[in-house]
């Protein structure tokens, strides 16, 4: 499967030097809500393609499938999609059964908590929730059935042949799809390319 991603000079080295890493703490792993939604799918993936190689792999490695379209799959060299100083742009390729699909607006439901299945019903649920507290809740706040459902929700992200209101209601073909596989491969490597971003110039460089 030919896949693209975008990682900090440090994990390039890392590929030098031991021909594979792993992630062992997300880029935004400080963010307490982004941590339980890469916690979520680390548990997705245990359970859709196998358990980690190496027990000291904790979250999953990021990539594009296509970052906007079938026709647009290569993610763009922006200072939107690459962080401060060097980072390694690399086109791969890499064992189909190794990789789980999403969707990627989708899987913005993930980070903020939300829901993708039955959001109506459960919104309605939240404001009267929050009417009889009279307050604003957290999803931590939630009945636990509640936060149940709304977590079984999330699976749809997986189901790239949906087309609702949440999804979207464009083909496939038409979407942004991430991928997140446990090991990046020194010979995975199809194509590198580092850049250097400096606020919001990005430019190629040569080490």
């Amino acid at each position: 499967m030919r896949l693209w991603t975008i990682q900090g000079i440090e994990i390039y080295e890392q590929l030098k030097r031991d021909g594979v890493a792993y992630c062992t703490k997300p880029y935004w792993g400080d963010e307490p809500t982004f941590m339980y939604a890469y916690k979520w799918m680390a548990k997705q993936m245990r359970q859709r393609i196998g358990e980690p190689p190496i027990n000291e792999t904790k979250y999953p490695i990021w990539a594009w499938y296509q970052y906007v379209s079938s026709k647009k799959r290569k993610p763009l060299r922006s200072p939107m999609d690459i962080q401060e100083g060097v980072s390694a742009y690399m086109e791969i390729e890499i064992p189909e059964k190794d990789v789980l699909l999403s969707d990627f607006d989708a899987w913005h439901c993930v980070l903020n908590k939300g829901p993708v299945d039955d959001w109506k019903r459960i919104y309605k649920a939240i404001d009267t929730l929050e009417k009889e507290e009279e307050r604003n809740l957290q999803f931590e706040d939630y009945p636990q059935k509640l936060r149940d459902k709304i977590e079984k929700s999330w699976e749809a992200i997986f189901d790239l042949d949906r087309r609702d209101n949440i999804i979207g209601k464009r083909h496939k073909r038409n979407r942004s799809i991430q991928a997140t596989f446990w090991s990046l491969k020194l010979d995975y490597i199809v194509s590198v390319e580092l850049l250097k971003r400096e606020g919001d110039v990005v430019k190629r460089v040569f080490l």
